[in-house]
């Protein structure tokens, strides 16, 4: 996974920005979005849930407008209000909840730094008692909003991973083990290496017919070898 890690710095990083990941410091917010504070990145992590990025930038928009864009506004906002400002988003009603419930959690920690540099298992855990808050969303918020060397372990990671040849083992857990067993211990190469596979799935790795030809990481890709032998466009 290494060899994977060396050929997304090489050819993907730098198409990063053209899809909102900014790599930059490995303790900048910035990386997710180019957004300029973690709690923006946690209430994005939260919009962005089955809906296009695309859309989660006009509800934050609005959010922000609104004084909406940290917890405690959020706190002592009202659902109504928080549903208006993210209505480009999916299932926004029940991310109005999301959001209102991560933000009673922030504050009765005492905000947003006591809430999050806790030890990174008690604050898991906290997350993923929150209603509608899984696995990869939790995982993300540690990640890229409180710095916690931790792997989102998305399911578009995982089809890179089998599309270039590895065995991918069942199960969120499993896989989130296997992947920071092989990436090195550093956040910078965590964060580089989750943005890079989402950007690579988004350029060409599609769930059906992948777009081969443009993947940047096509040069180490099993598929796209058995595709050139077997003359499949």
């Amino acid at each position: 996974m290494s060899h994977l890690l060396d050929v997304y710095r090489d050819k993907v990083t730098r198409l990063l920005p053209s899809f909102d990941w900014y790599p930059c410091d490995a303790y900048s917010p910035k990386w997710w979005g180019g957004l300029e504070d973690p709690e923006e990145v946690a209430i994005t992590a939260i919009l962005v849930q089955q809906t296009r990025w695309e859309n989660v930038k006009e509800a934050y928009k609005n959010l922000r407008a609104a004084y909406l864009n940290s917890f405690v506004t959020i706190k002592q906002s009202d659902l109504n209000s928080i549903k208006r400002c993210i209505k480009s988003v999916g299932m926004y009603a029940e991310k109005s909840k999301k959001l209102k419930e991560l933000a009673d959690a922030v504050v009765k920690a005492g905000g947003w730094e006591s809430f999050i540099n806790r030890d990174m298992k008690e604050v898991r855990v906290e997350l993923l008692r929150l209603n509608g808050i899984g696995y990869e969303t939790a995982d993300a918020i540690l990640l890229f909003a409180g710095n916690h060397l931790i792997f989102p372990a998305s399911r578009l990671v995982a089809r890179v991973l089998e599309r270039i040849g590895f065995d991918i083992p069942k199960g969120y857990e499993a896989l989130r083990k296997f992947i920071e067993a092989k990436l090195p211990k550093d956040l910078f190469s965590y964060k580089l290496f989750y943005a890079s596979s989402l950007v690579t799935t988004k350029i060409a790795c599609r769930s059906s017919n992948p777009d081969c030809l443009r993947c940047p990481i096509s040069n180490i890709c099993y598929m796209f070898a058995y595709k050139q032998a077997s003359n499949i466009p």
